[in-house]
């Protein structure tokens, strides 16, 4: 995965599943919604949509991703549970590769819920919050529905470097006001600096993510959220 200033989410299938709907992958958490593609709130307007379907010319080389690229869930890709005490995220989810994925290749999208960045309509508490365009004002969330993008770690603490990154792309989704049924929109995906079989899917969040995250810890008092922001701003 990786994503610019610009715009931080991916794409997935023509339309969002649920879990009983549709097959997902080995060890997701029960409690999370699947997705194939993102779901949108209600305060998104059909302008902002509309906007993500149009290419300006800082995006014009942007990659375009065709659906059949796209499987859900990955097979590129699996979930697991870290087991490594030494590991930033020991006892929570990991995303490892199945097979080597070559540098620069892409891997997924992020997927999750579409939102207005107005305070109203986010969740403050939310630990997958990305940022989709800036200009827009529209993020989206992986917190309550998302697929395997949602489960990357961040590098620190647990590699030297990140093998993976967000980046901004475009996918063909459906669209009945186009005479192919098909239309272009904005999304994220992660490519990655190559990732071996086996190893661990690792982005970089930024210091800004930790920093964030450790401000909440010490309001909540929450001392493991606050010895994990603490290990990753000091590695």
């Amino acid at each position: 995965m990786s994503s610019t200033a610009k715009s931080s989410s991916t794409l997935a299938a023509n339309k969002t599943s649920t879990q009983s709907q549709q097959p997902v992958p080995k060890n997701w958490p029960e409690d999370i919604t699947y997705l194939t593609d993102h779901t949108y709130s209600a305060a998104v307007t059909a302008d902002q949509r509309t906007a993500l379907t149009r290419t300006g010319t800082a995006d014009a080389t942007w990659t375009q991703i065709p659906p059949t690229s796209i499987q859900a869930p990955s097979p590129l890709l699996e979930i697991r549970t870290v087991t490594d005490i030494n590991h930033p995220a020991a006892g929570q989810r990991g995303l490892f590769a199945t097979q080597h994925l070559a540098p620069d290749s892409f891997i997924c999208l992020y997927l999750g819920h579409v939102h207005t960045n107005t305070m109203s309509d986010q969740d403050p508490h939310s630990d997958y919050d990305l940022n989709l365009d800036h200009d827009l004002g529209l993020s989206v969330d992986a917190a309550r529905s998302g697929n395997e993008s949602r489960c990357t770690n961040d590098y620190r603490g647990i590699a030297e470097r990140p093998n993976a990154e967000f980046r901004d792309c475009y996918v063909q989704v459906p669209c009945t006001k186009r005479a192919a049924g098909m239309k272009w929109e904005r999304r994220a995906g992660k490519r990655k600096a190559g990732v071996r079989a086996g190893e661990e899917v690792l982005v970089n969040y930024g210091k800004g993510y930790w920093e964030g995250r450790k401000a909440v810890a010490s309001f909540r008092r929450d001392e493991e959220m606050l010895r994990i922001a603490q290990l990753a701003l000091d590695s």
